[in-house]
């Protein structure tokens, strides 16, 4: 079962008219959710970008910019389209909530609602963000393990390499060999492998720079999509 430590939740709540945004509060509070409150319609993208809020309220009619507007600039934005976006409003024909859900929103809440309505609603957009975040991290690692496995298997075949060459320089100074050129190949193939081992450690190392999202919850993920592994 997933649990939500409310006071590590943020939910902004965006609503031109201010008497709306302190009424909204007031039911996020009854949960001790964190709340940013944004009245302006035109500061939406860039409080989402700086904060980083785990959803947003959205109400639909607003001066300026209409929420459908602001909420399809939020799901283009590579930044913010996993934040889910919660429609409030007082227009709740079939027209609207598909306009809505078609502009990428999580869900459409009609006005008037209540305290329990909206923090179900919020709640389980919550727990749905985090069960797709652990999804995520589950199948990275799942990646990871197999480039692992198989960088293994390769450092395991140049390890053999190696020690191939050096029986074969042994057998060579056995028989008092006097053809420096086989001596030379020998080598060559050793120095070979150990560049090759060389570059992979260096992978494994650079392993340790990847970097951490965070689940709505904060808990800390390694993020391995963008992460690259450098070579020198």
């Amino acid at each position: 079962m997933i649990s939500i430590d409310s006071s590590k939740v943020l939910i902004m709540v965006v609503d031109d008219e201010i008497i709306n945004l302190k009424i909204i509060e007031s039911m996020l509070n009854i949960e001790n959710f964190r709340t940013l409150l944004v009245s302006n319609p035109n500061e939406v993208i860039e409080k989402a970008l700086t904060n980083q809020p785990d959803v947003i309220l959205l109400d639909v009619s607003m001066p300026t910019r209409s929420g459908f507007d602001i909420c399809r600039d939020l799901k283009d934005n590579p930044l913010t389209t996993k934040i889910p976006v919660l429609f409030l409003s007082g227009q709740y024909s079939s027209e609207f909530v598909i306009k809505g859900l078609d502009s990428g929103a999580q869900d459409y809440i009609a006005k008037p609602f209540n305290a329990p309505e909206l923090l179900a609603r919020v709640k389980t957009h919550i727990k749905l963000k985090i069960m797709v975040e652990k999804l995520i991290e589950m199948e990275q690692f799942k990646a990871l393990h197999a480039a692992m496995v198989s960088q293994n298997h390769t450092l395991n075949q140049l390890t053999a390499s190696i020690l191939g060459q050096v029986e074969i320089i042994e057998l060579l100074e056995e028989k008092n060999e006097t053809d420096l050129n086989k001596y030379k190949n020998a080598v060559k193939a050793i120095e070979k492998a150990a560049t090759e081992m060389d570059q992979m450690i260096k992978k494994f190392t650079n392993l340790s720079k990847v970097k951490f999202t965070k689940y709505s919850d904060k808990t800390d993920m390694l993020d391995l999509t963008n992460s690259k592994i450098e070579e020198d």
